[in-house]
């Protein structure tokens, strides 16, 4: 399942989650921190926690890792595993 992938790399990357009715809020405070919003439609948007503007944003877990890539700690062994709760 999409949000359950998406579920894996913001905890396996340190972010405190929180869930809801329409999929999960994170917040992550290593260097200045990103708030993390992924709704269960695939859609995900991460902010900058000090200013609160939009970093980036996307729909799937390929853009989603990609974005990950670039902005958090995420090793292959997370995105590996995140790829294959989305194959189950």
């Amino acid at each position: 399942m999409l949000i359950n992938a998406m579920r894996i790399v913001a905890r396996e990357t340190g972010f405190t989650i929180i869930d809801h009715s329409f999929g999960f809020t994170a917040m992550w405070e290593n260097d200045g921190g990103y708030l993390l919003f992924c709704l269960e439609t695939g859609e995900w948007s991460i902010f900058d926690a000090r200013t609160a503007r939009s970093v980036s944003n996307g729909k799937g877990l390929g853009p989603f890792l990609a974005a990950a890539r670039r902005r958090f700690e995420l090793g292959p062994d997370v995105a590996q595993a995140a790829e294959k709760e989305l194959a189950a």
